[in-house]
């Protein structure tokens, strides 16, 4: 048994908690855990990747070499597409709707590219993939930075390697108290909107 997930985001989505629970769940199923992240140079806004390796035998690198994830998770639109090329084409991604403009874009250097430039670019790797507003759906909530779980909430109902409760319970135990109950609020979010 093996399993690739990639999050890929930027600084203050929350790439690191969302890894940390898939983390902590493969672990406390008894399997091999290995995971990093790449960080870009600015903590928030930079580009954040998360690399979570999970299998029953031994995992020789924390990185996920090109075209062998079996999960994206994009946190943001064009941070999936620079990270396309981790995700094999059996496996899915699942998007968020949210763009975060680059600096040369908002200075009219470069063009954001659309969500249907992007979709089409992703499709072209992988076939698979779903979309969801969670940053929306998060701010909607009450907080968007509450997009990680939603996020979650996405991957786990799409995703029968997870189990909903098990995740959840990770989510409770692991938040602030003061984030818990609204964290909560927003992974269950995230699975009803699949």
């Amino acid at each position: 048994m093996k399993k690739d997930i990639a999050i890929a985001g930027v600084g203050g989505q929350g790439n690191l908690f969302a890894s940390s629970v898939l983390c902590q769940y493969a672990m406390e199923k008894g399997l091999n855990v290995l995971g990093t992240e790449t960080i870009g140079a600015a903590q928030r806004g930079g580009s954040v990747v998360s690399h979570m390796r999970i299998s029953d035998e031994v995992i020789y690198s924390p990185i996920i070499p090109p075209n062998m994830a079996d999960v994206l998770l994009g946190m943001e639109t064009l941070e999936l597409i620079r990270h396309i090329q981790l995700l094999q084409p059996e496996g899915y991604y699942i998007m968020n709707l949210y763009s975060v403009p680059t600096v040369y874009s908002n200075l009219g250097i470069d063009r954001y590219p659309s969500q249907a430039e992007i979709r089409q670019a992703a499709q072209k790797v992988c076939p698979t993939g779903y979309e969801v507003p969670a940053t929306y759906k998060a701010a909607e909530l009450g907080n968007p930075q509450m997009t990680n779980v939603v996020m979650l909430g996405a991957l786990i109902k799409v995703d029968d390697f997870f189990d909903f409760e098990g995740i959840k319970n990770i989510i409770a135990r692991t938040s602030p108290a003061r984030f818990q109950e609204r964290n909560i609020a927003g992974y269950e979010a995230g699975y009803a909107l699949l």
